[in-house]
């Protein structure tokens, strides 16, 4: 008998370690990847965080946002677009939500999806976890709520977390609509970017980073402040670092040192500081063809692709100058072809032409090494001169042109192989 339990603990492991992944995991997803994330999502996305932009709130005020489910659902995609998450979506109903996410699974026996539904419902200061269900497996309302405030607890030891925390005073769900009420203050956004890279980024991409960012700082060293530099004359020596070992890595390094610059951004007050901002801003000022601006869009969205993708990089030039015609400087497809350039060479410094991508940046003597000149296309049109040549955005007219975009940036070095 005493044999007989001594082996009952490891059958039970072994059954529940079979069972649990079968229970947990399905074929399919509950939630279905979004739909093609569309130039109008990304404006709304772009409007309501403007809306709400920390900067500009008065501090220690209690402010609130409020979204019905269809605007909660865009956020939460909008979430997926960055984060690769297969899938999520938000039920709300009075006094509580269902939030369901899809996640990919490594690769196993048991399924392809991880479906994880969760009940929420309001509760002095926050929200309760009234059941969670792991595919198949559901947890009893008390273990997954008492499982969360474990972790609540735990994680409150993180002070970014606990003063994150702190600032919401209330959530509120209703019918189609949810409601967060929190209170701001200004040192809070620093400690979320600073959070931010220390989770997303992986200690020795932080250590390229910084040593690619205190490079570019030595370069740009001797030119008096306020000066006009050609990027050319720091991009060159900058890719020329390279160790064999790294390559992808350290372009993505280098184009981030690069885009934070131009950014305004202290990759070493963000990445190792203390200080109340990371925002410094340039002190002196690259060119590309003469123009600061091209070498904004072109070096911002290169860092862009290579840190994510370059369909979002794109997306996000061209808001940019839909922005820029309807009440800015007017839309210019100059700028358009610098965004498409920088997201097609953050790609490609990354992926399987890392090598031969470092090499070409690293010999480019010349503004024409990085990019075509396209001064010769349209640019500073408003909106209304805009849809009068060229149609709305994705038409006939305006594809037409940026084919011819593209066309050129295939047959540059950085483009055709």
């Amino acid at each position: 008998m005493r044999r007989l339990l001594g082996w009952s603990l490891p059958i039970a492991v072994l059954v529940a370690l079979t069972v649990l992944p079968w229970l947990m995991l399905d074929a399919t997803p509950t939630i279905e990847p979004p739909g093609t994330f569309r130039r109008t999502d990304l404006v709304w996305i772009k409007s309501l965080f403007d809306r709400h932009d920390p900067r500009g709130q008065t501090p220690d005020m209690v402010h609130s946002i409020r979204l019905d489910e269809t605007e909660l659902n865009r956020v939460l995609n909008y979430a997926v677009e960055l984060r690769r998450v297969t899938g999520v979506a938000a039920e709300l109903t009075p006094g509580r939500a269902t939030l369901t996410a899809t996640l990919v699974a490594p690769r196993n026996p048991f399924g392809r999806y991880l479906n994880v539904t969760a009940e929420l419902a309001e509760a002095p200061g926050g929200v309760r976890l009234d059941s969670l269900q792991l595919g198949s497996l559901p947890l009893p309302g008390v273990l997954a709520d008492w499982t969360a405030r474990q972790a609540h607890r735990w994680l409150r030891r993180d002070e970014t977390y606990a003063t994150l925390a702190d600032a919401f005073v209330r959530v509120n769900f209703d019918e189609n609509q949810a409601t967060l009420d929190y209170r701001w203050r200004p040192e809070l956004l620093t400690r979320l970017e600073r959070k931010g890279a220390e989770l997303l980024l992986a200690p020795e991409d932080r250590a390229r980073m910084l040593a690619y960012a205190e490079r570019l700082d030595a370069l740009l060293k001797p030119y008096r402040h306020g000066s006009t530099v050609p990027l050319v004359t720091v991009i060159a020596p900058l890719f020329a670092e390279a160790q064999d070992d790294d390559t992808a890595p350290g372009n993505r390094a280098a184009l981030t040192a690069l885009g934070a610059y131009l950014s305004g951004i202290s990759l070493p007050r963000l990445l190792e500081g203390d200080s109340r901002s990371i925002r410094r801003a340039p002190q002196v000022l690259l060119t590309l063809h003469g123009r600061r601006d091209f070498a904004e869009h072109f070096v911002i969205s290169a860092a862009l692709a290579a840190n994510g993708g370059s369909r979002l990089a794109n997306a996000i030039g061209l808001v940019k100058e839909e922005e820029d015609a309807e009440r800015g400087s007017g839309f210019s497809f100059t700028d358009m072809a610098a965004n498409r350039a920088g997201a097609r060479l953050g790609e490609r410094a990354t992926g399987d032409h890392a090598a031969r991508i470092r090499h070409l940046l690293a010999r480019a003597r010349t503004d024409a090494d990085l990019l075509p000149d396209f001064r010769d296309l349209p640019e500073y049109m408003p909106e209304a001169e805009f849809e009068r040549r060229f149609g709305p955005v994705g038409g006939p007219r305006y594809g037409r042109l940026i084919e011819r975009i593209d066309a050129r940036l295939a047959a540059h070095p950085l483009h055709n192989m």
